[in-house]
């Protein structure tokens, strides 16, 4: 360029002293277009020169020492080591000139010329990404929140007012201007309207929208959509990162976008928002697979995407229950038995054996006859634990005899080598149970009882077999102390001095302090004793609660893992076989017993701070509870279409069902054609407007042209059917997603409705043969640009 550096920074400088001819400038388009093409070859060459070249200089530093290192005589390990570390920092460096690669290809998308009263007149270019010596402002910052709403003309950001002079969309591609439009010019504050000449006060929302959507209808990669992002979806964008709601779109209306720019929003604005903390649940891995492109673009690569039944496996085996490899993924169930699991019946029907059990249980604790009887007991075992408080402030020697000596684990932590210990631990278990529990409003929660009860009947167990042993165990040890330390004093008693004339004990002082011990342990045996006297009252309530079938099918489990595993069987599997379901494991399984894990109180893991559910239609009332119920403290944003809603088993007929009060609504279709628009909501009768992009008209093909219809299409292709007719349908040379996993962009797709779900292609062939409303309504809207629907009559 013909500008000096230092000329080239004060030009894309953003904060400008305008004066008349400035203004006068900015009226006149040819001027304008030449100042625009100037800045963004500034811009590349500040690229280049900040960041670029240093880089390049660094590389080349690198590969001298490298070779420098290479051509000595002696080539020893450590030199090689500095060669595998030059490596990999060139490495590195190429990877820093990779990033800036997205501002070779677009700087910037918009203009925003400001004027505040504190720091005058300022004129901002938005880009995808920000750099602040490039003079960028990042679509994610405050400031840039205004180009998108484009009904603002004054506002204000952190107590500064600004007024807008000029909103500006501005094509670039290769770092170069390709065209630019104003959206809103203002300058009637600083020239005559003789001087406009009505030039300015020109309000054109979104220039270049249709032009950028019909570009990417051919394009074989997803896109983002900052650019063409409109007002309403902004809105939803940049809402509270805390608030809960739910969007309701049409096909095409960019829900998925919405959701994927709003996450990179929210983590742009909290740097404490890390990628762990927030969970996005999409409907399939070939959809991850999809947008993996626009994530790295979003810079989301470290969010992990998972489908609902992911999540659920992944919460079992964290809990301890891999059952990942026993799934038949291919295992067709009957739908009855699918409406039955995933119904509301069936939450029902669990937590009532839940609280059936429970009032059983609780009954007898509670019921007068048994309440002086438990009050008794708990008073016995608090005066056992008052009791063994002296014996475990015994002497080293005694305490030995008792409770063994310390040890340390392999897998770390100290035990005692005798039970006693643990048996009065198991004492003060009872009796935190029958003293606190059972008086606290915790227990009216069953999740709460459930987990209390698994603790007091394992204590009570190992009262009632083993506490009788353990208290023999010992006095038989206290009995083997008293005659080791009897044995002690005699042959100390042998060893007599003469002192002042007389014969005396030479360990008088040793005597003394065994005779000492000696009442110790003959006090230690009475505790004993008296502790042993006392589990008679826990032994029998014990022996009455067994007399309670649930109770003790509830105390075999020991762990609220085998309770579960009771519960499932118990439930799942007598309704697996009222349906005539063999053995094996399910997909649904994931889903049942994670729900009657957290019924039981376990918190399952991991959870997260944040909740973003994509195809939320397609997911059962009972599922958002237990999602709930795992993530207490998420926020959840759902995004769907309940006219999309293929899986009635387990899906949603209205978002009532979720209990999220802020619903959204997008009627209007940025993906399709007018002409598939026009057709859908015609056929369907579906509220669904176009944006005005006309292309071809839909039409009927037989099964014969369906190679016919692709031949020389660019873009992404698919055909998509019913399960009823697929096999008749695919072809050899189709690309099977169900068979890959993956979307291919040189074949044709072949898919079932469901598989194609939030998908989008090029080109599309239906065969809508037995599909339902809503399914013709996906198939069809998949469809970017041109949509044949397939008859099956020949």
């Amino acid at each position: 360029m013909d500008l000096t550096f230092t000329e080239m920074k004060n030009l894309i400088k953003s904060q400008k002293q305008p004066d008349k001819q400035f203004y006068l400038d900015l009226l006149d388009e040819d001027k304008q277009r030449e100042y625009e093409d100037t800045r963004v070859r500034a811009v590349m060459t500040l690229l280049k020169a900040d960041y670029i070249n240093p880089l390049k200089i660094k590389i080349k530093n690198d590969r001298d020492e490298a070779e420098a290192i290479k051509a000595e005589q002696d080539f020893s390990a450590e030199n090689y080591q500095k060669i595998i570390a030059i490596n990999a920092h060139i490495r590195e460096l190429k990877e820093q000139i990779e990033g800036y690669k997205g501002f070779f290809t677009e700087p910037y998308f918009a203009r925003m010329d400001v004027y505040d009263d504190q720091e005058g007149y300022n004129s901002y270019y938005i880009g995808k990404r920000g750099d602040v010596n490039l003079e960028i402002v990042d679509w994610r910052a405050p400031l840039a929140r205004k180009y998108y709403q484009k009904s603002q003309i004054n506002f204000s950001i952190n107590e500064y007012f600004y007024k807008l002079i000029l909103r500006r969309a501005l094509r670039t591609a290769n770092g170069k201007l390709v065209d630019f439009k104003n959206e809103y010019l203002s300058l009637r504050d600083y020239l005559t309207k003789e001087e406009i000449a009505g030039r300015d006060e020109e309000i054109i929302f979104d220039p270049f929208l249709k032009e950028i959507l019909k570009t990417r209808k051919e394009q074989s990669e997803i896109s983002d959509i900052i650019e063409t992002i409109q007002e309403k979806q902004y809105d939803i964008i940049t809402k509270p990162e805390r608030d809960n709601f739910i969007l309701q779109g049409c096909a095409g209306s960019g829900k998925t976008m919405i959701m994927l720019h709003r996450l990179s929003y929210l983590m742009y604005n909290n740097e404490k928002l890390r990628p762990r903390d927030v969970l996005v649940i999409t409907p399939s891995d070939s959809f991850n697979d999809f947008i993996d492109e626009l994530a790295t673009i979003l810079e989301l690569e470290k969010v992990k995407t998972k489908t609902i039944d992911e999540y659920f496996i992944q919460l079992l085996q964290n809990a301890g229950i891999d059952i990942a490899d026993k799934i038949d993924h291919n295992a067709k169930l009957p739908i009855k038995y699918l409406e039955y699991v995933y119904s509301e019946k069936f939450l029902s029907d669990v937590e009532g054996r839940l609280s059936k059990m429970y009032d059983g249980i609780v009954g007898m604790f509670v019921s007068e006859e048994c309440t002086s009887v438990i009050d008794n007991v708990a008073a016995g075992c608090r005066e056992q634990d008052e009791i063994f408080t002296h014996v475990k402030n015994a002497s080293l020697r005694v305490r030995r005899a008792v409770l063994g000596e310390i040890k340390e684990k392999p897998e770390g932590g100290l035990y005692y080598t005798k039970p006693f210990r643990e048996l009065m631990n198991a004492v003060t278990a009872v009796e935190e149970f029958l003293r606190v529990d059972l008086k606290s409003e915790k227990i009216k929660n069953y999740s709460y009882f459930y987990n209390r009860i698994l603790t007091f009947y394992r204590s009570a167990h190992v009262i009632y077999r083993s506490s009788g042993k353990i208290v023999d165990a010992a006095l038989t040890d206290l009995a083997t102390l008293k005659d080791l330390v009897g044995r002690e004093i005699t042959d100390l008693k042998r060893y007599k001095i003469f002192k002042n004339g007389a014969e005396v004990e030479t360990y008088a002082d040793r005597i003394a302090r065994r005779g000492e011990l000696l009442k110790e342990i003959a006090k230690t045996e009475e505790r004993i004793r008296e502790i042993g006297d006392r589990f008679g009252g826990v032994c029998e309530l014990f022996e009455t609660l067994k007399g309670n079938a649930n109770f003790v099918a509830i105390g075999k489990c020991e762990t609220t893992l085998e309770l579960s595993r009771m519960l499932y069987k118990d439930i799942v599997k007598k309704a697996k076989k009222k349906f005539g379901i063999g053995k094996g494991m399910f997909k649904s399984d994931a889903y049942l017993l994670c729900l009657v894990l957290s019924l039981l109180g376990k918190q399952l893991e991991p959870h997260f701070g944040l909740v973003f559910i994509d195809e939320g239609q397609d997911i059962s009332s009972n599922e958002y509870k237990l999602l709930k119920m795992i993530n207490k403290e998420a926020a959840f944003n759902v995004y769907g279409d309940l006219a999309q809603n293929v899986t009635g088993f387990r899906g949603l007929q209205s978002w009532d069902e979720i209990g999220i009060r802020d619903v959204y609504y997008l009627n209007q279709n940025y993906r399709n054609t007018n002409q598939i628009v026009e057709y859908v909501a015609e056929r369907l009768g579906l509220n669904m407007q176009p944006i005005g992009f006309d292309g071809l008209p839909v039409t009927a093909i037989g099964i014969r042209g369906v190679s016919g219809f692709f031949k020389d299409k660019k873009g992404l292709k698919a055909v998509i059917v019913s399960e009823a007719v697929a096999e008749r349908l695919c072809r050899k040379s189709y690309n099977v997603l169900s068979e890959t996993g993956r979307i291919s962009k040189s074949k044709i797709n072949f898919m079932t409705v469901y598989e194609s779900k939030g998908l989008e292609f090029t080109s599309v062939a239906v065969a809508d043969e037995g599909m339902t409303l809503n399914e013709k309504y996906i198939a069809y809207t998949r469809a970017l640009k041109e949509l044949a629907v397939i008859e099956l009559k020949d």
